[in-house]
């Protein structure tokens, strides 16, 4: 291999591991939509991760999470009294 197509394959190794660390920091679990009786919650997986961010919303209304479902992305929740 001469030292240009060298360089050329580490630069393109470079970027493909930056823009999949930029991936994995964009899993990180958020509330999408809710109110008082649901949470939605965007998540990449970790459906522990999403319930705990269900948690922290559904206590705003002295609430607690039930996991309804999930599809693709989004993790269901309904917010029930304690």
């Amino acid at each position: 291999m001469n030292a240009r197509l060298l360089r050329l394959v580490i630069c393109l190794l470079s970027l493909i591991t930056v823009g999949s660390a930029a991936v994995g920091c964009a899993t990180k679990p958020y509330l999408s939509a809710g109110d008082a009786s649901s949470a939605q919650v965007g998540y990449g997986g970790d459906l522990a991760a999403a319930t705990e961010v269900a948690k922290q919303h559904c206590a705003r209304y002295e609430k607690v999470p039930r996991f309804l479902n999930a599809q693709e992305d989004i993790a269901y929740f309904a917010c029930e009294t304690r």
